[in-house]
């Protein structure tokens, strides 16, 4: 696989951005856009890692006319251990596209060694043996064919949001509860709809799923980490209420420095 060294770094240099909004609010999470593109999952530097999250959001019930509205074709269901396969499929694929868009070409050698197999047995693994009932895997379907998935857990590391105009100290709203301790930021591992199913809401209705079981556990705040120059992860991020946390980290991609923005979310 690309490996371990791709990730090695992933919470090494964490630097400070400028905060670009103010403090971001999930609430009926709704947007148009597609992405297709993979954060670049812990799993890379943890082969039997944490369980755990594309398109856009949105909730069930809408109208019927609705194109988001799920249907007997168009589903999210917990994650099951004879999806891992193809869940290390989509994760490869979606793997080389965001790497593609950080780097420009990308080198075959670093395309090649990106392995669908070893991919779909870490997540066999987080399916079957997840650390904690807060690591979660879903599965996006259109019919019986899996076509994206995606994971959350409890993050290791909550960053800490940088205050915009009409944020607390905290950098939250004002007004707004404050997150408290660390089990309540939850972080989106991965959040992954391949280009060939893109812009048919399996996205949203990832992240809308996401969203409904992080509330059940009583997360108050969810980040991401998105890669810097991924145009379509960053704008389905935008337009589905996140905003930049005002933090980036560099990773290392076969002796290519990959930059990340954290984003986040109220919940």
């Amino acid at each position: 696989m690309v490996a371990v060294t791709t990730v090695a770094a992933r919470h090494g240099d964490a630097r400070r951005l400028p905060a670009t909004r103010p403090a971001a609010s999930l609430g009926g999470v709704t947007s148009a856009d597609d992405a297709h593109d993979d954060l670049l999952g812990r799993l890379l530097a943890e082969s039997g890692g944490a369980g755990g999250p594309g398109n856009d959001p949105a909730h069930a019930g809408h109208a019927h006319s609705d194109p988001l509205r799920p249907t007997a074709d168009h589903s999210v269901r917990p994650a099951l251990p004879e999806d891992a396969e193809a869940l290390g499929d989509i994760h490869a694929r979606t793997l080389r596209a965001t790497l593609t868009a950080a780097v420009g070409e990308l080198d075959p050698a670093v395309g090649a060694s990106i392995d669908a197999a070893a991919l779909g047995a870490a997540w066999r693994g987080a399916i079957t043996t997840p650390p904690s009932p807060r690591h979660r895997v879903l599965t996006a379907c259109a019919g019986a064919q899996v076509v994206g998935f995606a994971a959350f857990a409890p993050a290791e590391t909550a960053v800490e949001v940088e205050a915009g105009p009409g944020d607390d100290d905290e950098g939250h709203p004002a007004g707004a509860p404050s997150p408290g301790p660390a089990r309540a930021v939850a972080e989106i591992l991965a959040l992954e709809v391949p280009a060939a199913h893109a812009r048919r809401g399996h996205g949203s209705r990832l992240l809308a799923a996401c969203v409904d079981l992080l509330r059940e556990q009583g997360a108050t705040r969810v980040q991401a980490w998105a890669v810097q120059d991924d145009e379509s992860r960053t704008r389905f991020l935008s337009q589905a209420g996140f905003a930049p946390a005002g933090v980036r980290r560099t990773l290392d991609v076969a002796g290519t420095p990959v930059t990340e923005i954290c984003w986040y979310a109220e919940l």
